[in-house]
């Protein structure tokens, strides 16, 4: 695989408590269940231990501005890998940048390096229609959508 020329670099094992505290955030706006820390990073581990993760980001050492996660997988009903998206996530204070854009950018280099395909998608009650725009211009038109159901909360899972 080439190395990669844009802004977005692999996050180490160095920057995991960083990672961490974005993990939270991102749980803090866009979590349906409780977050349990072990969980996150025994999945921070398969990237950091090249286990079929990529975690990137971009800003410096300690003062990360938004992350991706990518995971090697495959369907339930077949053989045949893709790149699935863990999580995309920009910190707020940095949503005006062109953060987002550019850690999608990496996740399509990764698909065309590979050549596996990449499955992202959007789990938001915020911003949701601008969000679908943004990854409809950089990737493809959705092919689909989530639906969330349950029984004591019929409007929504996500913020409240």
């Amino acid at each position: 695989m080439e190395v990669y020329k844009g802004r977005v670099r692999i996050i180490g094992r160095d920057e995991e408590e960083n990672v961490m505290e974005l993990c939270r955030k991102l749980h803090n706006e866009n979590g349906i269940f409780q977050m349990n820390d072990l969980k996150v990073r025994m999945m921070l581990d398969r990237a950091f231990n090249k286990q079929g993760g990529i975690l990137a980001g971009i800003g410096e050492k300690g003062k990360l501005e938004g992350l991706i996660y990518l995971l090697l997988s495959s369907f339930w009903y077949t053989n045949d890998s893709h790149w699935e998206e863990i999580f995309l996530y920009v910190a707020p204070e940095y949503r005006k940048s062109r953060n987002a854009v550019e850690l999608l950018k990496f996740a399509k280099w990764c698909a065309e390096e590979t050549g596996f395909p990449l499955f992202i998608g959007i789990l938001s009650d915020h911003s949701t229609a601008r969000k679908e725009a943004l990854y409809e211009r950089q990737l493809c038109k959705s092919k689909g959508r989530f639906f969330i159901y349950h029984k004591d909360r019929k409007d929504s899972l996500i913020g409240g």
